[in-house]
């Protein structure tokens, strides 16, 4: 085997160390740039302007607004146990009872 010379080594590491830094550098750069678009305020004034406090939950009005229904919102409590049910459900979650139609 032939021996490498100094400037060949070198190439050769330095190659190495960006293959093995750079997906964290890129990460970490992406991690940093999303935190950098989120705007705190453009949702609150969404929330305003949807009529809901801006101490509400946010997931909860955003699945409200497409038509997801949360535990919170949820019109059916099962007979049994008194668990919180979606309106469509048939069973109940947590004792899996059979819910009134």
């Amino acid at each position: 085997m032939a021996e490498l010379s100094t400037l060949e080594l070198v190439g050769r590491l330095a190659v190495a160390a960006f293959v093995m830094i750079a997906p964290t550098l890129f990460f970490l750069g992406l991690v940093r740039g999303l935190e950098k678009l989120r705007d705190d305020a453009f949702i609150d004034r969404w929330l305003h302007e949807q009529g809901h406090e801006v101490e509400d939950d946010v997931l909860t009005v955003l699945a409200s607004g497409i038509g997801i229904e949360s535990e919170t919102a949820s019109s059916r409590r099962c007979p049994a146990c008194g668990n919180p049910n979606a309106s469509s459900a048939r069973y109940c979650h947590q004792c899996l009872a059979r819910l009134p139609s």
